[in-house]
């Protein structure tokens, strides 16, 4: 028989994961953390699966199936709040702080401001943009409450949320890599780029030389210095634009490109998990 999931179990799961113990998490529910503790008994026993990796009565993380549980979990809790909120009237009011790629504020960002101003028109949104590393850092300090990090398969967090995924390649302007030089110039984003890593990683690996001929933190500069002739890069296949061409032969193969959820702690609220799912949407429509 079907069991029915109870919303108050799988609320103290979500709040377990994100606090990291179940003290912090009993003071956000308001409960005392003997209650939440019987929560999560009652909610393994429910499922028959361990949920949660414990040690010397400190929590891990989730485990396999708490991770798969907890995947579903966000998404009932969610619908469950925006139906209340849709029926009471109520309205988030506030301000949520973004993390965002540059290419992202072109291709992605104006359908999804337009979707969540929709949806929030009294949360009010701030935007940064730029290298990965400078958003993990405005995360850490407090500055940003959710953000979008750029990752290679090779460096990748298996438990974080994807929302993209594409193939790396190597790029060049049309005609330029007929003949390779012996030592590979290249056209580079900052030295903790994920994408700058990859490319010297890949090429340090095949004993390829290869020599810095543009350093930038803009995309649109940085293709322009590849289309002029200046180096090659490495980015995702969906950036090419007319007068690059993409690489097939004399360069090692490249790793996948991911772009990475990553929250600050605590931070999870209603609407960050509505942003990304406006952004997962979105990517996969397109």
């Amino acid at each position: 028989m079907m069991q029915n999931l109870d919303l108050d179990l799988l609320r103290a799961l979500t709040a377990i994961a994100d606090k990291g113990s179940f003290s912090q998490a009993a003071e956000g529910l308001g409960r005392s953390q003997s209650a939440v503790s019987l929560q999560i008994q009652r909610l393994e026993a429910l499922t028959g699966r361990t949920l949660l990796q414990r040690s010397q009565g400190k929590v891990i993380g989730p485990t396999d199936d708490g991770r798969l549980l907890l995947a579903y979990a966000r998404q009932m809790l969610r619908l469950n709040d925006e139906a209340y909120q849709s029926l009471s009237g109520v309205q988030l009011a506030g301000e949520l702080r973004i993390g965002m790629p540059e290419e992202w504020m072109e291709q992605i960002f104006p359908a999804a401001l337009q979707g969540f101003r929709a949806r929030y028109p009294r949360m009010a949104l701030s935007v940064m943009s730029g290298i990965s590393a400078r958003m993990v850092e405005a995360l850490a300090a407090g500055k940003l409450d959710v953000a979008l990090v750029k990752e290679t398969t090779d460096i990748a967090h298996d438990d974080a949320d994807t929302v993209w995924r594409e193939p790396l390649v190597w790029m060049a302007a049309e005609g330029a890599a007929a003949v390779l030089p012996e030592t590979i110039p290249l056209a580079v984003f900052g030295e903790t780029c994920a994408f700058r890593l990859a490319a010297s990683a890949a090429l340090g690996k095949a004993g390829r030389n290869w020599r810095v001929a543009y350093s930038g933190g803009s995309v649109t500069a940085l293709r322009h210095a590849v289309r002029c002739g200046l180096g090659i890069t490495a980015l995702p296949r969906s950036l090419r634009i007319d007068g690059l061409s993409v690489v097939e032969q004399g360069l090692p193969p490249l790793p996948d490109a991911r772009l990475q959820v990553r929250y600050a702690e605590g931070a999870r609220q209603e609407a960050a998990l509505y942003w990304v799912d406006l952004l997962k949407k979105l990517t996969q429509s397109g």
